[in-house]
């Protein structure tokens, strides 16, 4: 398990069938938990995905949620895609490809 003093760690998911992969990046905070950013995207097309109202940092993308572990991020973020991110996706199949 990854904690607190690693710095950061990436969360991955690929998808076969749609031949699709994506990351995103926990940081560890002064609260004892991780929170996952995720910048795959043009800011415009997160705005899109998420809402205007979700949580930008221009450095590093979109706070998508927090997690206790590494194992909890993995499996909030696989959730998070499969929920969120594959179904916009699907409806606009040019952000397949990122920064389109």
């Amino acid at each position: 398990m990854i904690e607190e003093g690693y710095g950061h760690w990436h969360v991955d998911y690929y998808n076969e069938e749609l031949d699709f992969y994506t990351t995103a990046a926990g940081f560890y905070n002064d609260r004892g938990t991780w929170e996952v950013f995720f910048e795959e995207y043009e800011t415009e097309d997160l705005y899109k995905i998420l809402g205007s109202n979700c949580n930008l940092d221009k450095d590093l993308g979109v706070l998508i949620f927090r997690a206790s572990d590494y194992d909890d991020a993995q499996e909030k973020f696989l959730r998070w895609v499969e929920a969120v991110l594959i179904p916009y996706i699907k409806v606009n199949p040019d952000l397949k490809i990122k920064g389109t």
